[in-house]
Order: structure tokens, then sequence, then C-alpha cells
């Protein structure tokens, strides 16, 4: 997520795979909610679709310009001199101050990156036998919590941070160390029922089923137990009947192998484009917008995936734009929506000729 604590930090979001051109804020488009967003051109008087910089010149000894003899350079040569990030909407827009490109300090593309919850992998490698009975106490702890906007706030109920089911996060996940234990007591047999027993016991647990999905890989293979919402963390700890711990480490009869993925935030998410643009909102005052509105209008939408695009400048304070002491720096983050499973590519989205990307499938950074 982007460091919303800078200076003014504003976040636009066009949730129509493109960057606004000539006269797309004079009206609404056609999904609800999805306003125009553009960059503003003061030297052209317009909005504009084409590069905002160059980053490569033509050094060979042609007469005219060619696509042969480019020569990539440090830092991109602006084709601009002031411009203004925008975003339509019914009666003022809302709007970036007026910029003077040589105060822009860095230019950050990151693509869509879809958020997986923390997993762990518990694979039974040792021997259950079928003449006993195994009992099996696996337990897990909790790590971290989330520290997200929508877990804390939602208005609006958005649910967007639950990444499996509908359970909300359950309160009795809290404690003061943020390292609670939660075990559950199975038997089993073979790693077959290993695998199945540990997953009826999760399930029929009336915390953990709220916090983890547990998955049976099936014949014995693995036990997933993977975060249901954005932030929580764990750790699984696995004991015998005796107390021994069931791992491969140990020379115990039950032996388990625990492995940890941990969880991926990931880029332009419904849940963090709608903690940004409230964060935002709200942020000593509403210093999204310039004015401010009898009524919010909500732009995240929870059925599109976004690329993101991360614009820092400086400000003359206490002349210019801002709120805080010169040598913090303004942001401008604008989020670029489709709707579907994968954000825009190439072909759907002009963000690439305006930002001088190389591609959409990439993280890119621009420095001055």
């Amino acid at each position: 997520m982007a460091n919303m604590g800078t200076n003014l930090s504003q976040v636009f979001i066009a949730n129509d795979d493109t960057l606004a051109g000539t006269g797309a804020f004079n009206s609404l488009v056609t999904t609800a909610g999805s306003q125009e967003v553009g960059v503003w051109s003061v030297d052209n008087g317009d909005y504009i679709q084409t590069a905002l910089y160059k980053t490569a010149i033509d050094t060979d000894a042609e007469a005219n310009d060619s696509d042969t003899g480019l020569t990539t350079v440090a830092n991109p040569i602006w084709l601009k001199k002031r411009i203004q990030f925008a975003q339509g909407a019914s009666g003022q827009p809302i709007a970036t101050p007026l910029i003077d490109t040589r105060n822009i300090r860095s230019v950050r593309f990151d693509p869509y990156d879809l958020t997986e919850g923390h997993k762990v992998v518990c694979t039974p490698n040792g021997t259950f036998t079928a003449a006993s009975v195994n009992t099996v106490t696996l337990k897990v702890i909790m790590r971290t919590l989330p520290v997200d906007q929508l877990s804390y706030h939602d208005a609006g109920g958005t649910d967007y941070t639950i990444l499996s089911g509908t359970d909300p996060l359950p309160m009795g996940v809290f404690n003061a160390t943020n390292h609670k234990s939660v075990s559950v007591e199975f038997s089993c047999t073979n790693t077959a029922t290993f695998c199945s027993a540990g997953k009826v016991a999760v399930d029929a647990h009336p915390l953990l089923s709220k916090i983890v999905t547990a998955t049976d890989t099936g014949t014995g293979t693995s036990l997933d137990l993977q975060s249901k919402h954005v932030g929580v963390t764990f750790d699984v700890v696995i004991q015998d009947a005796d107390g021994n711990a069931a791992t491969a480490a140990t020379a115990t009869a039950n032996k388990v192998v625990v492995a940890t993925t941990g969880q991926v935030l990931g880029v332009g998410n419904p849940w963090q484009v709608l903690g940004e643009e409230i964060r935002c909102r709200s942020r000593q005052g509403n210093f999204n917008r310039m004015y401010l509105p009898t009524n919010q209008t909500t732009y995240t939408q929870s059925n599109l995936v976004y690329h993101k695009l991360t614009i820092s400048y400086e400000h003359n304070w206490p002349t210019g734009s801002g709120i805080a002491p010169a040598g913090t720096l303004n942001q401008a983050v604008i989020y670029v929506g489709k709707a579907g499973a994968s954000a825009p590519a190439a072909g759907d989205t002009n963000v690439d000729e305006i930002f001088a990307l190389a591609n959409v499938t990439a993280a890119q950074e621009f420095v001055w």
C-alpha cells in the first residue's frame, strides 16, 4: 500500500480501463460511481493521452528522428511543463494542485497483484498405524492481526477484507499480546484420516472455523490451513498424545512437516483501494476534494481489480499547496481498474503510453 502519510495525499479511481481524453469531464460515464480520471496539461489546455515524458533520446546522426539510435536516459525528459490530475464528478471535480513537472520526484507503477491469505501446509510423513488410534492436538498460534483501514472502520459493510467465507474476524482472536493460542484435538489412524479428521475438527471449532479455511487435499497428502482475513498470520504446532511435537525434527511416532507460505498483500485489490479512498477522504477533513461535499461518493467497486500509479512531488510550503512543512512530499495515487479477474492489459489501457511504461505487467519506477 502507498504511504498515505505524506503531506497532501489524494487518490483517483478510474473504473473504465483508461485515462480520459478531451471532453470526458463534461459528463458521467455509464458505470455508476466511476467518473473519468485524466491528466490535464496546462501547456496544451486539454486532457492528454500522449506521453508525459521521454525515456530515451535520439543520438544518431540522422536529420530526422527515428526509432534507431535511441539512448535511454537516467532521468526521463518531461514533455510538459505543468500538469494536473483530475477526476470528474457531479458538481466539483477531485483534483490536485497545478504541478510543475520539475517538482515531481517519482512516478511508480505497480500492477495488480491478488491478495492471498497466510497459509500453513501440514503434511503427515510418519506412521499412523491402523492398529491404534493416535490422538493429535493441533494448535494455531496467532502472530499478527489486521492493521488496514477497513478491518476497523467499514461503514459501508463491504467486507472486502474477508478473503474466504462470510464471517467477520471474531473478537475472540484478540488478546493483549496478539499471540493467542487456539487448539483442537482429534483422533486418526493413518495419514489420510489425519487430514480428514483434522479438517472436521477445525470446521467444527466455533473460533478456528471463522479464522482459517481447512482443506483436506486428499489421500493423506496434506491438511492446509489458510487465513480467511487480510493481515492474519499464524503458526501451527502439532503434538501427539504424549505432548511431543509431531514434526519432522523429532523422532516421535507421528511425524508432520509444517510448512508456511506467508500472506501476499498484493496491489490494487478492492480492500486496498477503498481503504486508501476512505483514508484520503477523511484525513484532516476531506482533502481528497477541492471542496467539502455533504454527501460522499464512493468510487471503488468490488467487481474490479486495479493497477496503481503513485506520483510524488514537492510543494512550495507555505506559499504552495500542502498542510505540512517543506521537505515532505505530496502524493497522488491513481488506480486504473477493470472488471473481471485481471487488471487492464496493454490493449485495454493507455496508461503505458501516458507514463512511458514498457508494459503493464511489471512494477516500474522513474525517479528525478
